[in-house]
């Protein structure tokens, strides 16, 4: 759906991007990181022409980006941006409404889009349709904006620290909120992010960029098992990849056949995290924990001998 071959983009004589090639196949979500100025903003800005770029290609479904009309091209790309862009004269329907407005779509698909989009991002048509964005708390400004980017039914979605200005908790929540979305909608998203845990949550495929240049790319899991350099093991926690590499890995994917059953409050959903398990084990003090389905029936147990043990397998195959 995206490639970024050999693209290069300068102000003058300073070199903001330097030479990238990257593919984003339709439906994946694409995560781009890094310190601050390392052209990740640029490279997402470049996609819709916000930024034109100075050199290489940009393809996008097949076709090179110069062969669409710049405004035409932006409203076939949902775009969100960390302060949400929301016009403060404009109610909250009337935003999300804008760019299939545009679109010179029927008043009747409109306003069936909007409360649409309303309903699957949380914010019921009766109590937030006509606010205005000085009535809504971050959270739900936010929610918004990624309505209004997605009230065209894009193919793409570019998203630029979009969670960046909220408290964690509202960020997490939303991070969940787009996972779900994202799992429905299999929109191809090109994310930017300084949040390594948000990246690494909700990204298919991880780009790391230093100086305006890609470090390196690939699966999340595949970056922490064996990261390039020292810069990327740093951005990736360090000492505590080991902990991050078990947030992507659940639980049902490391237990065994059950054993004798375990006190209540030993009990964790198959579909938990193994960094939640592991920090269940220290809170109890226990080495071993009983696996429950969603009906809280017991159906494996997970038990940190095993999990070293896998461990130890796996940094012997990765050896070799």
């Amino acid at each position: 759906m995206i490639e970024l071959s050999h693209v290069s983009k300068r102000f003058g004589e300073e070199t903001a991007v330097d030479d990238i090639s990257l593919r984003v196949p339709k439906g994946k979500f694409c995560a781009l990181v890094g310190t601050s100025g390392c052209g990740k903003s640029t490279t997402l800005r470049m996609i819709n022409r916000l930024i034109e770029h100075s050199e290489g290609d940009i393809i996008l479904d097949g076709q090179a980006i110069e062969v669409y009309d710049p405004v035409k091209l932006r409203r076939r790309i949902g775009y969100v941006i960390q302060h949400t862009g929301l016009f403060p004269h404009w109610n909250v329907a009337r935003n999300i409404g804008l760019v299939p407005r545009l679109l010179k779509w029927s008043a009747a698909d409109v306003q069936g889009r909007v409360e649409e989009l309303m309903d699957l991002l949380g914010l019921p048509v009766g109590e937030f349709a006509h606010k205005y964005p000085h009535q809504l708390s971050g959270g739900q400004a936010q929610r918004v904006g990624v309505a209004r980017a997605l009230a065209a039914d894009p193919d793409i979605l570019l998203m630029d620290e979009p969670f960046g200005a909220l408290d964690p908790i509202t960020r997490e929540k939303l991070q969940d909120e787009l996972a779900k979305i994202q799992a429905r909608l299999h929109k191809t998203v090109v994310f930017v992010t300084h949040d390594m845990d948000e990246a690494l949550k909700l990204a298919d495929h991880l780009v790391v960029m230093r100086e305006g240049r890609i470090v390196q790319q690939g699966s999340p899991l595949a970056l922490l098992q064996q990261p390039a350099d020292s810069f990327v093991e740093s951005l990736l926690g360090g000492l505590e990849r080991g902990l991050k590499q078990a947030a992507l890995t659940r639980v049902k994917d490391h237990m065994t056949s059950m054993g004798p059953t375990l006190p209540a409050q030993s009990r964790i959903p198959a579909d938990f995290s193994l960094r939640q398990a592991l920090s269940m084990m220290l809170r109890d003090h226990s080495d071993r924990l009983t696996v429950v389905d969603q009906h809280d029936v017991p159906i494996g147990e997970l038990s940190l001998r095993r999990i070293i043990k896998e461990a130890q397998l796996d940094k012997g195959s990765a050896r070799e």
